[in-house]
């Protein structure tokens, strides 16, 4: 009886030692799994923070071409506020000029009717008015050169204007996916958390 007891006995104890041998390779293997999900969960973080960055830097150059291009439109309404200036002044001047060429064209007529003392100065008269003429010509062609300035600028305006459009919508898109890569990380981090405190 003694000798089947201690039988019972050195079974009951090869028992729980298979038992116990099963245990611990079970814990090993979900101690390796746990590693390499630690692992994984930080390689991701870890991409997930460079593409963070690259997207905060894409953001902070998208900033400065938006700064750079509003700058640049700034300095496009400045230049056609001052062409609309000179255009206006020029205006102006030949309006001067019309009626100083209409004068002229009067005193030469007056100064025909009296072509006996008035010979030398229907000359004069008529010098003043092919330069009153002269002015009136530049000035018209300065009008045309900065009607085509204007118009130019004008085209300038809107094209920077859609740029910069494109450039604001660049910078919010690149802001959702910094934002998007900090939620990931944050959730991945958090997953990894969770995985090291089970």
């Amino acid at each position: 009886e003694k000798e089947e007891e201690f039988n019972n006995t050195r079974k009951n104890h090869a028992r729980a030692m298979d038992s116990m041998q099963a245990s611990l390779e079970s814990e090993q293997r979900a101690k390796a799994e746990a590693l390499r999900v630690k692992k994984k969960l930080e390689g991701d973080i870890n991409e997930l923070e460079i593409a963070l960055d690259h997207a905060n830097k894409a953001n902070s150059e998208a900033q400065k071409s938006i700064k750079r291009y509003q700058a640049q439109v700034t300095e496009a309404e400045c230049a056609y506020e001052e062409a609309s200036r000179v255009r206006q002044e020029m205006a102006e001047k030949a309006s001067l000029a019309e009626r100083r060429a209409n004068a002229l064209a009067g005193e030469m007529e007056e100064a025909r009717a009296l072509l006996d003392s008035a010979e030398r100065g229907k000359r004069q008269t008529e010098a003043e008015l092919s330069e009153a003429r002269a002015a009136v010509n530049e000035m018209t062609a300065i009008n045309s050169k900065a009607n085509a300035s204007k118009r130019s600028l004008e085209g300038n305006v809107h094209t920077m204007q859609a740029e910069i459009d494109d450039m604001l919508h660049q910078a919010k898109n690149s802001e959702e996916k910094a934002k998007k890569a900090m939620v990931d990380a944050a959730r991945l981090a958090d997953e990894l958390r969770a995985e090291q405190d089970h």
